[in-house]
């Protein structure tokens, strides 16, 4: 539990001119309710205005429909109505440049920062100078190998457990079907190497594979969490592997899954209920739904974007001097071919 001990003086200062060498090959200026050269930077509360609180936000990037999602919902949640001005850093898919962006916001001297790390290592020095200058880190969605005092909590998934109930889910699945004692060929789409979720997910995945001892896993390989990449790197398996020997995909987002079943299609191979590939996935987007509901996708564990609201839940509590939790976890489930078309109507990504 950890409490602030400090009330800051707000001081809102200009993005221009500020950001420094980073920020300046992709364009300086910032304006109210425009989005900088390439969407790396953007600002929309007036400057210069101490009635609100300065949060500096640093995205990984736009490498999912899931990470588009996530990014409106802090748009939707740290507005000017609800007192906030967010500086939002688009990373590009860099982690190199989310470390310089997290120390121009530092030295801009933002109220707050919120960080979604591209990788979990390097954040020693930038999460200490943070604490030094005090201002509160929240890291959002994927983790970091760091301190844990270094920054105030971790609010996100429980990525280790999406994967354990993926391979509990498979088991399940075989177990109705009578089909439990078959030998299973299994392929694995890992999201980014270094990735908190990739790394849980996997973990999890691999600790209840490995129960089973007529499970094989075929080959396993990166396509960072997206699409495009997703079809490369299925086109190459199949490519090295013979159809027929392919009994299961688990691709670590829906994005991969999406790219890994159109070069299925091109390879002319069928997939999902009443094949002989079974198909799962996580994040549960809408397309997902859709593809579950027409029976190609079989399952999607659901990784809830939606994390915007504890994290102002987390500032408001800091601001009125609260102690806060260390972790906190969204509220997530699991959707299969079965029970889409009962929660499509609710879905918001």
């Amino acid at each position: 539990m950890k409490k602030r001990q400090f009330l800051k003086f707000r001081l809102l200062l200009p993005v221009i001119g500020i950001l420094g060498g980073l920020f300046c090959t992709v364009g300086c200026g910032t304006s109210q309710n425009t989005v900088e050269t390439g969407n790396l930077i953007r600002s929309d509360a007036p400057k210069h205005n101490s009635d609100y609180i300065t949060v500096g936000f640093i995205q990984t990037g736009k490498e999912s429909d899931w990470r588009d999602a996530n990014t409106n919902d802090y748009w939707d949640t740290f507005t000017t109505e609800n007192g906030y001005n967010l500086i939002y850093v688009d990373g590009n898919s860099d982690s190199n440049r989310q470390v310089k962006a997290a120390y121009d916001l530092i030295a801009q001297k933002v109220d707050y920062l919120i960080i979604d790390p591209i990788v979990e290592d390097g954040w020693d020095d930038v999460l200490t100078l943070a604490q030094q200058e005090n201002i509160p880190v929240i890291i959002s969605d994927r983790g970091v190998n760091a301190n844990p005092s270094l920054y105030e909590c971790w609010i996100g998934s429980d990525f280790k457990t999406e994967g354990i109930n993926a391979a509990k889910w498979l088991y399940s699945y075989l177990e109705k079907n009578g089909r439990e004692k078959e030998n299973l060929n299994i392929v694995i789409l890992e999201g980014t190497a270094g990735a908190s979720a990739a790394i849980g997910r996997t973990e999890g995945l691999l600790e209840e594979i490995s129960k089973h001892s007529n499970w094989n896993i075929l080959t396993s390989q990166c396509a960072n969490f997206t699409q495009g990449e997703g079809t490369n790197v299925m086109k190459q398996i199949l490519t090295d592997y013979p159809h027929e020997d392919i009994d299961v995909v688990i691709s670590e987002n829906d994005n991969m899954m999406f790219g890994a079943m159109k070069a299925m299609e091109q390879a002319g191979m069928r997939y999902g209920v009443d094949t002989d590939v079974i198909t799962i996935s996580f994040d549960a987007l809408y397309e997902a739904f859709e593809l579950m509901q027409e029976g190609k996708l079989m399952v999607s564990v659901e990784c809830n974007p939606l994390i915007a609201g504890l994290s102002h839940q987390v500032i408001q509590d800091l601001e009125a001097g609260k102690t806060v939790d260390s972790v906190y976890y969204v509220e997530e489930s699991v959707f299969t071919y079965e029970n889409a078309a009962e929660y499509i109507s609710d879905r918001k990504y």
